[in-house]
């Protein structure tokens, strides 16, 4: 009877361990995702509120990506989520036209993750919106 009791002595040991590990890289996986959605979600919504100021000031490109960046016309430096003008382009078509149109794209949006080791780089996001006649 002691034999088998000395036999199992380690198993809740080894159980734990490997639950546990298995438990917080859920955790961690979770929280990324929240962390990366409203980072995706921060962006986003910049983007929109830059589209609805290059439809009324459509000639003011450096004025539009400034405002991706810092929310304001103007600003330097790393921007939101340390995003570079580089990273921003703000292209015009159809100017004149019943099609005029504002595109803002964002380009190379890296993101570092929780867990160890992790990073990685979005998908371009774009938002389009007509140019209000003045």
């Amino acid at each position: 009877m002691k034999s088998k009791l000395k036999n199992r002595r380690g198993t809740a040991l080894v159980e734990t361990a490997l639950s546990l590990g298995l438990f917080t890289s859920i955790v961690f996986s979770l929280f990324d995702f929240g962390y990366v959605m409203y980072m995706h979600q921060t962006v986003a919504s910049r983007m929109q509120d830059a589209a609805r100021y290059a439809s009324l000031n459509p000639t003011d490109t450096t004025g539009t990506k400034n405002y991706v960046l810092y929310r304001s016309t103007t600003g330097s430096g790393a921007g939101l989520f340390g995003l570079q003008t580089s990273n921003v382009s703000v292209v015009r078509s159809g100017s004149g036209t019943s099609s005029d149109r504002v595109t803002i794209t964002v380009n190379g949006f890296a993101f570092r993750l929780i867990a160890p080791g992790q990073s990685g780089t979005a998908k371009p996001m774009t938002v389009t919106a007509p140019v209000e006649p003045n």
